[in-house]
């Protein structure tokens, strides 16, 4: 029957016992998987909004064009003059 506690096997430093807790341990595993994931949905939105700027503004660049937008597309009434003539 293996001892509880042996001497042999403790850690020499405080560093080696950290780590050997870290990769032995899993309380805390659903913490880093949730971290993990938002870096990743952040990740991507960040990539996504890059990609997507660009196409905005030549888009709305292109609509403004007085001589291919929505500008020459439209030709505004005559004012009147006079009402009721």
């Amino acid at each position: 029957m293996p001892l509880a506690f042996d001497p042999s096997r403790r850690p020499r430093t405080l560093a080696a016992a950290a780590l050997r807790r870290f990769v032995t341990e899993e309380d805390a595993q659903d913490l880093i998987e949730y971290a993990f994931l938002a870096a990743f949905i952040a990740t991507a939105g960040y990539v996504a909004l890059n990609g997507i700027v660009p196409a905005i503004g030549s888009t709305y660049t292109s609509w403004i064009d007085p001589n291919s937008g929505a500008p020459s597309l439209w030709q505004p009434a005559d004012p009147w003059t006079t009402a009721g003539s």
